[in-house]
């Protein structure tokens, strides 16, 4: 009974060593293209390592996160400088006195971003000029407002005054 069992174990062996035999060459040639990679990955131009090569670049990613980071705390300074400048302007020109020819009095309206400034106005006549100026606090007088002062500073807030807004009107028909 074993003698017929005895060649067949004989060459499974035999079948089963070749196999493994296969195995281990694709194994050996796989082996060899991972080494070649590594290898690639591990010299650089000027042989430097991967790891080196890694840590330089993450040292540069930080810099970059820090210029980044003081960039903006810089640019929100920015905001809040600007907030206080002159970024509104609205200027009327008007004749305030009939007997006084072109439009020599004026009305000047500056505010800065949060609507707070002033507004000059200067009335011209022959024999002499006045000059006013009145605060302007979140877009408001703190006190009365001629009729050009008002316009001026509608113009400067962006709003549009009912003549503007019949000029308008007009020349669009």
């Amino acid at each position: 009974m074993f003698e017929s069992i005895q060649p067949w174990i004989g060459m499974a062996t035999i079948v089963l060593v070749i196999a493994l035999l296969v195995y281990c060459v694709i194994l050996h040639i796989r082996l060899g293209s991972l080494k070649k990679k590594y290898d690639f990955f591990m010299q650089g131009d000027n042989g430097a390592s991967l790891e080196r090569k890694l840590s330089v670049e993450v040292s540069e990613i930080r810099d970059a996160a820090k210029g980044l980071e003081t960039m903006l705390t810089e640019q929100a300074a920015i905001r809040n400088i600007q907030s206080n400048t002159i970024q509104k302007i609205g200027f009327i020109k008007y004749n305030a006195f009939e007997n006084i020819g072109n439009d020599l009095s004026f009305a000047l309206t500056l505010l800065d971003g949060n609507n707070n400034g002033i507004c000059i106005s200067s009335i011209y006549g022959r024999n002499e000029s006045r000059i006013f100026s009145k605060p302007i606090v979140k877009g408001k007088s703190l006190v009365s407002l001629s009729q050009e002062e008002l316009e001026s500073l509608n113009e400067a807030l962006g709003e549009r005054t009912n003549e503007e807004a019949l000029t308008s009107a007009i020349v669009s028909k």
